[in-house]
């Protein structure tokens, strides 16, 4: 996998190529995720719905929507990954130019070619123009729950002390929680922590003290978290990572 930084916003592209995997049910909160299947197979679970996408298909997985994604080692896979605040506080005019810039910088770097170029970008053109208006309708309770997680996922939160927050039991809160996030508070708060972890190594912070400050009890714990979700290591993505380089 291979993971390509805008360096003036938050949009970034990953490649991932020779790689036999099925990533488990996850979301990401964040960042839309525009994926565009440049060879082979791929099968996609998202919410409800199974999709088998060949060469040429693409499809959006907008934020907090459940999903997995398995792919056989001779499959290739673009990923656009667009920021959610980004999206909503540009107007649509503006983000069409940076993105078009962008990906045209992005296929002069031979990131990917003219043709991916031109699929991925109605595709990011829709979520500028408020596709889906940033995902599923959120109990105000559970929103503002799963909000307090994301912003602080290093946190020690006791599942008493949420469901104290907003007046039911624990195992109420568990199981409406799982219901509309889709994992329970715990593996939304060790999915978190890794997207956190993914920012502080990308500010180039040190692998071990990365895993301490997300509050993993030792780095052999964070690797195998890193891997799960992400794919590779922590010390594979440190050296996959490469910045485009805009143009304007």
């Amino acid at each position: 996998m291979r993971y390509y930084q805008c360096e003036k916003y938050p949009i970034e592209f990953v490649l991932s190529e020779n790689i036999d995997k099925c990533f488990d049910c996850h979301n990401h909160v964040g960042h839309y995720v525009i994926s565009l299947v440049m060879q082979g197979e791929v099968t996609v679970y998202l919410e409800s719905r199974k999709l088998v996408c060949h060469e040429g298909d693409a499809f959006t997985i907008p934020p907090y929507a459940m999903h997995s994604v398995c792919q056989e080692r001779d499959a290739r896979l673009l990923s656009m990954c667009i920021g959610t605040a980004f999206a909503a506080e540009t107007d649509s005019e503006t983000a069409e130019v940076i993105v078009r810039e962008l990906l045209n910088d992005a296929v002069g770097q031979g990131i990917f070619g003219e043709a991916q170029k031109e699929k991925l970008l109605p595709f990011a053109r829709a979520v500028f123009r408020g596709w889906d208006k940033g995902g599923k309708e959120m109990d105000t309770g559970i929103k503002n729950l799963a909000d307090r997680i994301t912003s602080h996922p290093e946190y020690e939160l006791p599942i008493e002390t949420l469901a104290a927050d907003i007046f039911v039991s624990k195992y109420y809160l568990i199981k409406k929680f799982k219901r509309i996030v889709g994992m329970t508070p715990h593996q939304f708060c060790i999915q978190n922590r890794i997207r956190k972890a993914q920012s502080l190594l990308d500010a180039e912070q040190v692998i071990c003290g990365v895993a301490a400050e997300m509050g993993f009890y030792d780095q052999s714990h964070f690797d195998k978290a890193f891997q799960k979700i992400v794919g590779i290591s922590p010390s594979e993505y440190v050296d996959s990572k490469k910045v485009i380089r805009q143009s304007t």
